[in-house]
Formats: structure tokens, C-alpha cells, sequence
């Protein structure tokens, strides 16, 4: 495998995933690394932008000390972690600058829609991580590091869903409650008693099933840029499913 499709297989990974583990130094513990869960998502220059609050132990880091390391691994390797791709991002942490943040508040919410009360919130703040490396590991033997630059050719524009998503994920959740389930089950082999749509973009469906709201991606067999698209892949998907 060449460089060029290892770095593409990098990409993919990172904006496959939704959530990484966040890396800081400790304020109060003199330095200590501190690792927390944290959603992302990605700013125009491709950047990747997560949405913090004051009160957490991870911003307080971040304002003493903007060095930063974002650690995302392949969901569907659970079974065989070490098996599966990961991809340590390092870089700094700064808060949006005041002219980007509308454009970042929006490419955030296009990723995680549910997250909108947060931005009514006061002591939530939104940071861009400025990378400058990344280290991939896709398996054995294929390890390799990555400039900024190869990391930051993933921008795209602005999902095409993204003025859509909510009205899509309202109508999924009013009207087709119980196909989400089934999406579950056949992506799964779960079995829920309920599952709502929380995201939806080009490329796939993301769930939060059960009473646990355990976040399920359903990726698309390919990319659906308008409403119309993307309700006829679903139709097909949840008929696939149902016809198995």
C-alpha cells in the first residue's frame, strides 16, 4: 500500500468516527495527562473543532496549557482493538475566533443536532484544534506519521444535508420509529425496544438506540447529497432489512 492510500485510509478514519478521546495536561495535578470522551467535528479548513464547557476538567487544562491530543479508533475493531485502525492527532487548542464561529456553530450541529441547547448555554465554548502532527496505525507493520498539511486535505464544504438534518431526523423519529429499530438489529444484531435518529449527513445515518442511547452509525452504500437522496437510500435500506 502506498503513502497516498494509507493517508487516505487515515482520513477516512477520522471522519468515519464521531467522538475521540480527548488528551490534556492536567492544571491541578502538576501536568499529569488527563483523557476525557469528546464529540468532534471539523471547521472549513478541516480542523478538527470540538465544543467544551467551562466547568470541565478538560478546559481548565486547555486554558493553562493548549497542547492537546485527540485519539480516535475505529468503533467496529471492539472486538479486537489492537487489531483495527486508530489515529492520534496532536496539535493546540484555541477558542474560534470571533469570526469563524457561526460558520464552526454550524458545521458542529450539522454533526450533532442534538447538541443545540449546549449553545444556548453561556459557559460553553467552541475550540479548533491547530494539528501538528498525527501518528496512523491501520494494523501491523503499517505505522506512519502524517504533517498537518496531509491531515488537513480532508476539508470539505459544508455537508450537503446539513440545512436538512433536523427536519430528517424529526421525520425518522415521528414516522418511522420502529425502522430505526430494525436498522439496529440488522447493523447490530441488537435487539432494542427503541431507537431515535440524532444525525444524518452525506454519508450515513447515526442512531442513538436503546435506553442506554448507545450512538450506531448506518453508513450509506453511497453518498446521498440531497433530501430526496437520502430518502430513498433509507427506503431501500429499511426494505433490505426487512426482506432479511
Amino acid at each position: 500500500m502506498g503513502r497516498k492510500d494509507r493517508i487516505e485510509k487515515a482520513r477516512r478514519l477520522l471522519h468515519t468516527e464521531r467522538y475521540g478521546v480527548l488528551c490534556t495536561l492536567s492544571h491541578s495535578l502538576d501536568g499529569w495527562p488527563f483523557a476525557s470522551l469528546t464529540p468532534y467535528a471539523f471547521a472549513a479548513s478541516g480542523e478538527p473543532v470540538i465544543l467544551t464547557s467551562a466547568l470541565a476538567e478538560h478546559t481548565r487544562n486547555i486554558s493553562a496549557d493548549p497542547r492537546v491530543s485527540l485519539f480516535v479508533i475505529d468503533a467496529e475493531a471492539r472486538a479486537n482493538p489492537q487489531a483495527g485502525a486508530r489515529l492520534t492527532l496532536m496539535g493546540l487548542a484555541n477558542a474560534t475566533l470571533r469570526t469563524d464561529i457561526e460558520d464552526d456553530r454550524r458545521r458542529y450541529l450539522a454533526r450533532f443536532p442534538e447538541s443545540e441547547p449546549l449553545f444556548q448555554m453561556s459557559d460553553f465554548t467552541l475550540f479548533r484544534l491547530s494539528l501538528e502532527r498525527g501518528r496512523f496505525i491501520g494494523g501491523f507493520g503499517e505505522i506512519f506519521w502524517l504533517s498537518p498539511e496531509e491531515l488537513l486535505d480532508v476539508a470539505e464544504p459544508l455537508d450537503p444535508l446539513a440545512p436538512h438534518a433536523a427536519d430528517i431526523c424529526a421525520h425518522l423519529n415521528e414516522d418511522h420509529s420502529h425502522a430505526l429499530t430494525l436498522l439496529v438489529a440488522a447493523f447490530t444484531g441488537k435487539v432494542v425496544s427503541s431507537a431515535r435518529a440524532v444525525g444524518i449527513n452525506q454519508h450515513g445515518l447515526d442512531l442513538a438506540a436503546g435506553p442506554e442511547a448507545e450512538h450506531v452509525r448506518i453508513p450509506f452504500p453511497q453518498p446521498a447529497t440531497t433530501p430526496d437522496q437520502a430518502r430513498q437510500t433509507l427506503v431501500e435500506l429499511i426494505r433490505h432489512t426487512r426482506r432479511a
